[in-house]
C-alpha cells in the first residue's frame, strides 16, 4: 500500500483516479470503485458507503464480489476484510489531505492579501512623496505668478489624498487629537466633514488639551 497521496489528487479524474487508487489502495478497491463510477475524489467521500452495493443480490454484481468477497457456503458473500480496511484508510487520508489543501488555499489567499494591502499603501506613501516633491522642486515665483495654477495644485492634491482615503479605508476617515480621541469625519457630496473633530475641540466640554492650552495662555496674560 503505498502512502504518498499527489498534492493533485483532488484534479484526478476517471483513469488517473483509478490507477492512483491501484497504486495506493490496490486493484481490487480500484475495481469496486470504478464498477460505480466513482471517478474522483470528491466523488467517493461524498459515498456514504461504497461496500453497500455488494448487499444486493444481482446477477451483474457476481464478478465483482467473487473479486472483493468471500463466498459462504449458504451462498452469500461477505466482503475481505483487506478490501474493506483498505477503502477505509483511502477516505481517511483523502478527507485528510482535503483539508489540508483547503488550509494552504484559505493561508495563501490570506497572504496575498495582505500583499496588495501593503503594496496599495506603498503606492499612495510613493505618490504623495512625489507630489511632495513636485512642489519643492517649484520656484515660489511661480506660485505668485499664477494663484490659479496653486489652486489648481492643490485641488490635485486634495482630491488625490480623498480618493486614496476612500480606496484605503472604504469611504471611512479619521482623525486622532493630541490628546488621543478619535473623531470619524462625516463625508457629505464626496468631501469629508470636519464638524466631529470641531466640536470635540470646540464643545461644551472641549478637549483637554484645549483646556489647558487656553489656561496657560490666560495665565500669561495676566
Amino acid at each position: 500500500m503505498n502512502s504518498n497521496v499527489p498534492s493533485d489528487v483532488m484534479e484526478l479524474e476517471r483513469d488517473t483516479f483509478f490507477d492512483f487508487v491501484k497504486q495506493y489502495s490496490g486493484e481490487k478497491v480500484a475495481n469496486l470503485l470504478e464498477f460505480q463510477d466513482i471517478t474522483n475524489v470528491n466523488c467517493l467521500l461524498a459515498c456514504k458507503d461504497p461496500l453497500e452495493i455488494l448487499l444486493l443480490d444481482s446477477d451483474d454484481l457476481l464478478e465483482l464480489k467473487k473479486a472483493t468477497c468471500l463466498k459462504l457456503n449458504n451462498n452469500s458473500f461477505t466482503v475481505l476484510p483487506g478490501v474493506k480496511s483498505k477503502l477505509n484508510l483511502l477516505k481517511c487520508v483523502l478527507t485528510k489531505k482535503r483539508n489540508e489543501l483547503k488550509r494552504e488555499s484559505s493561508k495563501k489567499s490570506s497572504n496575498s492579501l495582505i500583499t496588495n494591502i501593503l503594496s496599495d499603501n506603498n503606492s499612495i506613501s510613493n505618490n504623495l512623496n512625489h507630489f511632495a516633491d513636485i512642489l519643492a522642486a517649484t520656484p515660489t515665483n511661480t506660485f505668485t505668478s499664477s494663484i490659479n495654477n496653486c489652486v489648481t495644485a492643490q485641488e490635485t492634491i486634495k482630491r488625490y489624498l480623498i480618493d486614496s482615503l476612500d480606496n484605503w479605508y472604504g469611504g471611512k476617515a479619521f482623525i486622532r487629537c493630541k490628546c488621543g480621541t478619535i473623531a470619524t469625519l462625516g463625508k457629505k457630496y464626496n468631501n469629508y466633514i470636519l464638524s466631529n473633530y470641531i466640536r470635540h475641540r470646540t464643545g461644551s466640554n472641549p478637549c483637554p488639551v484645549i483646556r489647558k492650552n487656553f489656561k496657560s495662555l490666560r495665565t500669561s496674560t495676566k
